[in-house]
């Protein structure tokens, strides 16, 4: 469900001021602000954890103290990093295997340096764009550009995107070395809305999975896909997605999860009844939840209005991390660490802010660093012996 097209936009802003490549100046810190007590009593029947737990490199502002911050924040409340890389491919580059881009290696390098020593890393690449429905975009100076020919004319599955993608992931694992990798990112949104390239994904994946298998048996390889297409929201059919998935998941060790569980065709919740992630249990493949988020404040986008509270937050973290515990999850990321009010102020009006309002209050923390409510449940499970 989740649509990062405000990704791709801030995608170089972030990371060449990460770098050290800009003329930003480097904020001082605001003062500390006093938080309220905000963690409830939790109570846990395990007594151990199965799963790794973790967010994205995502910041909450455009600085490089928010930076800094981010880095500590998930050192501190997490033994696994995600890192997704969904804003392009450098294909012709990919094709030759030559030199990348200095925008890619200089993204790349900046997020291996960050991650800490003991942490687990889940690294993931995919061959679509944001919308899920087409071939990725070019990654060239910037994410997001616009495919040069011959490559904006070719499917999926044409020779040479099957090479540049296979390159192109192997490059990716030599240089991260990962601990999980996914190779598809919400793959099934294709099944329901553009069904001539998700045939052309399928043969594109399994191509990759088996070449990739045999250079890194032990690696788990895998695709994600959005819990709400597979129960039968966001226009998917439930019956053709469990058909589908399961045809792909031959070609798969885990099944990742892309669980949000509202979305902006309802202008609500959607129910977290018991059986939320029963669909995903029942094709029998070891579970990761590869991104997830629920916020802890309504908001308006596109002219719908969403009445969240910090409850609803703590109740969505409670139910994902007992879920994860009695299924054996292998780990649960929540995309945003922290509220990122800061970094709206440099989202411009329009389509971008709108798409960034779904997401701006899903971190654990507020973005005046105060921690919410469901950060005590999610700390909770995270002091619990990894078994």
């Amino acid at each position: 469900m989740k649509t990062r097209v405000i990704l791709a936009l801030l995608l170089l802003l972030i990371s060449t001021l990460a770098c050290g490549e800009t003329n930003v100046p480097n904020v001082p810190a605001e003062p500390t602000p006093v938080c309220s007590a905000t963690s409830p009593t939790v109570k846990l029947d395990a007594s151990a954890r199965p799963f790794h737990m973790g967010f994205t490199r995502w910041p909450s502002e455009a600085t490089i103290e928010g930076i800094q911050h981010m880095n500590e924040f998930l050192e501190t409340h997490g033994d696994l990093t995600a890192m997704h890389y969904d804003g392009g491919i450098p294909w012709p580059e990919a094709l030759a295997e030559g030199e990348y881009p200095k925008a890619v290696m200089s993204d790349w390098q900046w997020a291996k340096d960050s991650v800490p020593a003991n942490h687990k890393l889940y690294v993931a690449i995919t061959p679509l764009d944001n919308s899920r429905t087409a071939l990725a975009e070019y990654w060239g100076t910037d994410t997001g550009q616009p495919l040069p020919k011959p490559w904006s004319e070719y499917s999926l599955n044409h020779p040479d995107v099957k090479t540049a993608y296979l390159n192109f992931a192997r490059r990716a694992i030599e240089f991260f070395q990962p601990d999980y990798f996914a190779i598809g990112v919400e793959v099934n949104v294709a099944q329901t809305n553009a069904a001539e390239t998700w045939t052309a994904y399928k043969e594109l994946h399994q191509y990759v999975y088996e070449n990739l298998k045999r250079d890194y048996p032990d690696l788990p390889i895998f695709a994600t896909f959005t819990n709400t297409h597979m129960n039968g929201l966001d226009g998917g059919n439930r019956e053709e997605q469990k058909r589908e998935i399961t045809e792909l998941l031959k070609y798969s060790d885990l099944l990742g999860l892309s669980a949000y569980p509202y979305g902006w065709p309802y202008g609500n919740k959607v129910a977290i009844t018991e059986d939320f992630f029963d669909t995903a249990i029942s094709f029998g493949k070891p579970i990761v939840i590869s991104e997830s988020g629920m916020s802890s404040e309504g908001f308006e986008a596109f002219g719908a209005k969403y009445d969240f509270t910090p409850s609803d937050q703590t109740r969505w973290i409670q139910f994902v991390l007992e879920k994860a515990a009695e299924n054996h999850f292998e780990f649960v990321v929540n995309f945003a660490s922290t509220d990122y009010n800061k970094l709206m102020e440099v989202i411009p009006s329009g389509e971008a802010r709108e798409l960034a309002t779904f997401w701006l209050y899903t971190g654990l923390e507020r973005s005046d660093r105060c921690a919410k409510e469901s950060l005590g449940v999610w700390d909770a499970y995270l002091n619990l012996p990894f078994e």
